[in-house]
């Protein structure tokens, strides 16, 4: 799976997948010392997923201000789905 940080012209934030993820995102973590999202989910089983990918300085002031993200994602034979989560940002402001 392939997953994208985009900004909006509105300046909010979507993270856009090219294939569903396994259970419904529930919140979106942002590490601010180590600049990483963690993807919480809806189920208790499943503590969440930590994102590998160090978001660039350049993101991090539209990452700040943003109080969610809308995740969306890509179906095969399927319309896309999109919903808003919120974005819980973690550690000390930098």
């Amino acid at each position: 799976m392939n997953i994208e940080l985009g900004i909006l012209n509105d300046g909010g934030l979507m993270m856009v997948s090219d294939k569903p993820f396994e259970r419904l995102v529930k919140r979106v973590e942002f590490y601010r010392d180590q600049r990483l999202f963690m993807l919480v989910y809806n189920d208790n089983d499943h503590a969440g997923d930590l994102m590998h990918y160090e978001i660039p300085e350049t993101m991090t002031g539209p990452v700040e201000k943003s109080p969610d993200v809308i995740i969306y994602s890509l179906f095969e034979n399927h319309d896309p789905i999109g919903y808003k989560v919120p974005l819980v940002k973690v550690g000390e402001l930098y």
